[in-house]
């Protein structure tokens, strides 16, 4: 028997699991939102918020970040293993926070729509039968239909499917804040050969610079030496700042996000641009597109069914991703090396759409269709959208 009943059940209350549990309480659903963390807790992430991010924050939560929370810049420099390829102005505005106090901001406004604030709460078991999570202070919380928002290394996830990730397939990341404060109009800067089969990314704060890189893990290379290299590149001695990592998504979404009344969304569904990078905006997506789904099978008295509702509502998120998969090997196979770094350089075609996919105003089968038309998508097709590791595994 459960000492509380809810509708709702989201564990975590990163952008992904706030903005479920936001979008449920419009909804008119009771909603926990648990985190083992205390709020605001540190998070891995270069945290760009996007157009398309700020416009999902402005949908779902119906807020705007205030000027204090974010630095703005158009600068951008593309480079190649510390060499400068092309520095140039985006062309709509750039906004930098901080995963700390975004996330904070994110969770509080939540909690305020009436999610009942369970952070600092740890879930020792989840009883599927019963609906029922065991919580390790030994309360015991009933759900109609719980969301995993819970990160990359989604315990939810490993519940249901049998682990959270492939560790072939997924990406890990080393990060820094490097001291010294950043003036507006401060350059980014993207790295694409830094490593192989991912990047690095420097980019302003108001107080600081994020320095990090990601890639495909099972890639052989020494990460740790890589990132010492990019941070002597961008001018910062590896020995003078404090390194942390984390596994992220690089293209190895799920195809099935959930089992019945389980849903995953954010990076525990594997919801990550691989080329961009893109997160927030995705998670802030899907965690609204599980609450929607939710609501819909609690009315209909039919919350087992929740995966059903929930698939056809995130495909067009899934189908991009695809589409992310085929695109990368221009930008990662050694085959096209030299040709991505000339575009790199030259294309102005690939770097409007880098910027249109970040508005959210261009979708990568837009893409695909305008990079098919060059005669360097012939050279890409049939080459491998994931490392010839995994390429020889499949």
């Amino acid at each position: 028997m459960a000492d509380q009943d809810f509708d709702v059940v989201v564990i975590g209350a990163g952008p992904a699991g706030s903005s479920a549990a936001k979008r449920a309480r419009d909804l008119g659903l009771s909603v926990a939102l648990i985190d083992r963390a205390v709020f605001p807790r540190p998070k891995l992430c270069g945290a760009l918020i996007s157009p398309r991010g700020n416009k999902a924050v402005k949908r779902v939560f119906d807020m705007e970040m205030s000027p204090e929370m974010y630095l703005v810049s158009r600068q951008v420099a593309f480079k190649w293993d510390g060499e400068e390829l092309n520095r140039f102005d985006a062309p709509y505005d750039l906004t930098y926070t901080y995963r700390l106090d975004f996330d904070h901001w994110l969770q509080q406004a939540a909690v305020a729509a009436g999610a009942v604030d369970m952070q600092g709460t740890r879930v020792e078991t989840i009883h599927d039968a019963d609906n029922l999570l065991e919580l390790s202070d030994g309360r015991r919380i009933g759900y109609k239909v719980l969301i995993g928002a819970d990160g990359a290394a989604s315990p939810v996830a490993k519940h249901i499917l049998g682990a959270a990730y492939d560790p072939d397939k997924i990406g890990f990341a080393f990060e820094t804040e490097a001291p010294g404060g950043c003036d507006p109009e401060a350059l980014m800067s993207i790295d694409f050969d830094i490593v192989h089969w991912g990047y690095g990314w420097n980019f302003p704060k108001a107080g600081s610079r994020t320095i990090g890189l990601g890639a495909i893990r099972s890639v052989d290379q020494d990460l740790k030496a890589r990132m010492a290299r990019y941070l002597a590149h961008e001018g910062v001695d590896p020995d003078s700042v404090t390194i942390k990592g984390a596994h992220i998504p690089l293209g190895d979404f799920k195809e099935k996000p959930g089992k019945g009344n389980v849903l995953l969304a954010g990076d525990a569904a594997g919801f990550v641009d691989g080329i961009t990078g893109e997160g927030i905006a995705l998670a802030i997506e899907s965690g609204a597109e599980a609450a929607e789904a939710a609501a819909q099978v609690i009315d209909e008295g039919r919350p087992q069914r929740a995966d059903r509702a929930y698939f056809p509502r995130i495909k067009y998120i899934q189908t991009d991703l695809e589409k992310v998969r085929r695109l990368r090997v221009i930008a990662y196979s050694s085959a096209m090396r030299d040709l991505f770094k000339e575009k790199l350089r030259t294309s102005t075609m690939m770097r409007s759409s880098l910027f249109e996919v970040l508005a959210g105003n261009a979708t990568y089968a837009d893409i695909e269709k305008r990079v098919a038309k060059r005669a360097f998508m012939s050279v890409a097709q049939g080459l491998s959208s994931w490392p010839t590791k995994l390429a020889r595994r499949g």
